[in-house]
């Protein structure tokens, strides 16, 4: 029997993370048989400069949630999450909903206290700690509101929700030894369309030609933003110690973040202006500008709870051939990179960045080193990894 599924995401529709993360989900769930229509709900949360989209997912039909514009927006935020309850509840009534699926626990805590008012089952994907990686990275503290709430509505979603999908083996197998079931808890680290993700040389000159990069020259990358989970002023720092060691690199950053603070920081940490080229680009253009660079920067903070988390940018570096350089203890990926394979780790305080530098330097030798750094995006990050999963909790 095919059924009505409602796809719940906390980002903006415009938001990168959900062209990233929610797309490639929403058209897995589409080939699918057994789905008949996909009801996909965003909380349009976010503010600043967003690239455009465009959903064009067959069986996909989409409701956007907006905040109330005149409140503070942390206000508006909670506001708004309050009200999306009712909403939920009133929405799944409507529409004979037979499964949610929320995208990690923030969307998971809405979709656990909507089923306290209605019974329909719900699965939280892409589950994550989140409120240990704001207290660690030190965004909140331990007696703040925002982390008691976020902690409480964690633990029930472990407790409460049909399947419990992480995004690391680390954090699964942690999950079983601290007493949830086995048949409960599947792994699905953050996929990447390879298909769309691919080196494409000749998009990677115009690239270079539009932002007057020189073809000859090393072009590091990093797409994000910049603080809370994420390095700040100290990606900056790692910027320019990389011009510094290649010699005659640029850095490109990809960020929906303010682009003259973004300039004032590069400015302040020494990176000679004519380096550092910034942009906002269509999650579908992204392809284009990582085929103008030779290697990338996944800086995220480092914390003790990062080895359960799974950068999205990483899959996305890989399909498109570049190595990376990235903090130590994140993802299941570290174990990997300590080795030099896919890139290299540097320590916290990056006492080791030029040991990583220098291992990157030596994969780029590698003739065949982008094929090498694809097929760990095949192996690791493919969306086949998400369908066979899909044929246990859908």
């Amino acid at each position: 029997m095919s059924k009505e599924v409602l796809f719940l995401s906390y980002w903006s529709l415009r938001e990168p993370l959900n062209a990233s993360a929610v797309f490639p989900y929403l058209r897995i769930l589409s080939e699918r048989p057994d789905v008949r229509r996909i009801h996909f709900i965003t909380l349009e949360t976010a503010k600043g400069k967003m690239p455009q989209v465009e959903l064009d997912i067959p069986k996909v039909v989409h409701t956007a949630l907006e905040p109330v514009s005149f409140l503070p927006h942390l206000a508006a935020k909670a506001l708004l999450f309050l009200w999306s309850i009712p909403f939920l509840v009133g929405y799944i009534k409507r529409n004979k909903i037979d499964l949610m699926i929320a995208k990690a626990s923030i969307a998971g805590a809405l979709a656990d206290l909507v089923s306290m008012w209605i019974r329909v089952p719900y699965n939280v994907e892409s589950f994550e700690p989140h409120s240990q990686y704001m207290l660690e990275c030190g965004v909140w503290r331990s007696n703040s509101i925002r982390f008691r709430f976020s902690r409480y509505m964690e633990e029930r979603q472990i407790a409460r929700a049909r399947f419990v999908v992480t995004v690391t083996h680390n954090h699964r197998v942690d999950l079983i030894s601290a007493g949830v079931s086995p048949e409960r808890v599947y792994v699905i680290p953050s996929i990447t369309d390879l298909d769309a993700f691919r080196f494409d040389p000749q998009a990677g000159c115009e690239i270079r030609t539009a932002l007057d990069i020189p073809l000859t020259a090393k072009v590091g990358i990093y797409v994000g933003k910049f603080g809370g989970l994420y390095f700040d002023e100290e990606a900056f720092q790692i910027f320019a110690r990389a011009i510094e060691h290649f010699g005659d690199m640029h850095i490109v950053v990809l960020s929906p973040s303010d682009h003259q603070e973004l300039h004032r920081k590069a400015a302040e940490a020494g990176i000679p202006i004519a380096r550092f080229h910034v942009a906002t680009a269509r999650h579908v253009d992204v392809p284009r500008f990582l085929s103008a660079a030779d290697m990338a920067f996944s800086t995220i903070r480092p914390a003790p709870i990062k080895r359960y988390q799974c950068p999205i940018k990483n899959g996305e570096y890989w399909a498109c051939g570049l190595p990376i350089i990235m903090t130590d203890e994140v993802s299941d990926d570290h174990l990997m990179m300590r080795e030099g394979v896919g890139g290299s780790v540097f320590k916290a305080d990056l006492s080791d960045l030029e040991q990583a530098f220098r291992t990157v330097e030596l994969i780029l030798t590698d003739p065949d080193h982008k094929d090498r750094m694809r097929s760990l995006a095949t192996r690791f990050r493919s969306m086949d990894i998400a369908r066979s999963v899909y044929q246990h909790i859908i």
